[in-house]
């Protein structure tokens, strides 16, 4: 995939997004934080996110400054380069909360700015 896919790239973000909330979803703060297999995955669902918003086009990022682009990216690079300092309730935090706020402003950039490509 390039920078210049940004609609398969959003596509992609939404399915991780999907894919946070389901995690989210199978488990309580308890199981998550006493399970180091659930922990990494989380981490790696916020990775993953992180590493696509790195491949959006830089214009399509500043034609929406309402999405925190820079945090994302910085989470994701924390995890990858401070991987054994990663605090376990910022990723809850994305899994609970804000993944879902990211799948509703990619879906709308999506619809706005592909329309014939725009996924529900």
């Amino acid at each position: 995939m390039s920078a210049h896919d940004a609609d398969l790239t959003l596509k992609q973000i939404v399915e991780v997004c999907d894919k946070a909330i389901e995690l989210r979803g199978s488990m309580s703060w308890e199981e998550f934080s006493s399970d180091w297999r659930k922990q990494m995955l989380g981490e790696r669902l916020v990775e993953v996110l992180g590493e696509a918003v790195k491949r959006l086009p830089e214009d399509l990022r500043g034609r929406h400054p309402q999405l925190p682009w820079k945090q994302i990216a910085g989470t994701r690079d924390h995890i990858a380069h401070g991987y054994d300092s990663v605090d376990h309730d910022v990723i809850w935090g994305v899994l609970d909360v804000e993944a879902g706020k990211l799948k509703a402003s990619v879906l709308k950039i999506l619809a706005d700015e592909f329309p014939a490509s725009s996924v529900q």
